[in-house]
């Protein structure tokens, strides 16, 4: 019998690992190419998306910020970033270290500009499990972090390579939009949890699945399903044939 026990964790730890592998794996959506500062500045014509759209990452401190303009710099290169969505910088202030990703438009004749689609703290700041009420009440605080939200889901609504999520708050009327990337089987009236990076007042989601009520197995062992149960008995009919 101790050798049963003892094969059978070793089974759920073998399990554990593969499970949590799995679970790890996220669209990594902001994972771009990471250009400096110093190749964009002189050599602007290769990562110019003038006429051939192309996304970048970028990391720089902010040294200027105005209703329409931002200056990052990096190794005394600096770099003009489009501020007219304001609702990406929210909560951002001068000297901030920060990556942003989206496209850089050379002129040659006038200012050549960065117009980003994300921006994020950095390195990444990992607020942990927030409550959506908490983030809609005061976005400034979570704008460009990373959170965990549980929800609703009020409505989904399917986008050329992804999906558009409106999910309510467990414990009030508070809504946040979520932008998934990917395919998904979810739908409304599902409780899900969400992972992203909270930015221009959305949550844009790298892992989005079914909540899983506490105490459950699969709380202990991301990713258990039945599948894994019928797995697992399988094993021990074979491990008791042979004894």
């Amino acid at each position: 019998m101790p050798r049963l026990i003892l094969f059978i964790l070793t089974v759920l730890l073998a399990m554990g690992i593969i499970s949590v592998a799995v679970a790890s794996e996220v669209n990594t959506i902001f994972e771009l190419e990471l250009v400096p500062l110093s190749e964009i500045v002189n050599n602007p014509t290769a990562y110019d998306s003038t006429m051939a759209y192309r996304k970048i990452s970028v990391i720089g401190n902010i040294s200027e910020i105005d209703k329409h303009l931002v200056t990052i710099n990096q190794d005394n290169y600096e770099l003009k970033v489009d501020n007219t969505n304001d609702q990406l910088l929210v909560g951002f202030n001068v000297g901030d270290s920060i990556k942003l990703t989206g496209q850089f438009l050379y002129d040659p004749m006038g200012t050549s500009m960065f117009y980003p689609k994300y921006t994020m703290h950095y390195p990444i700041v990992q607020m942990g499990e927030v409550n959506i009420s908490a983030i809609v009440s005061n976005a400034s605080e979570f704008n460009g972090k990373y959170v965990t939200v549980a929800g609703n889901i009020t409505e989904i609504k399917s986008t050329m390579g992804g999906y558009i999520v409106d999910l309510s708050s467990l414990d009030s009327d508070q809504r946040i939009r979520v932008y998934y990337y990917g395919s998904t089987d979810l739908k409304p009236g599902e409780i899900v949890s969400v992972t992203g990076l909270f930015n221009g007042g959305g949550l844009h989601s790298e892992q989005m699945g079914i909540k899983r009520p506490p105490l459950s197995i699969s709380t202990f062992i991301p990713g258990f399903t039945g599948l894994w149960t019928l797995f697992i008995l399988g094993l021990l009919v074979i491990y008791m044939k042979h004894e």
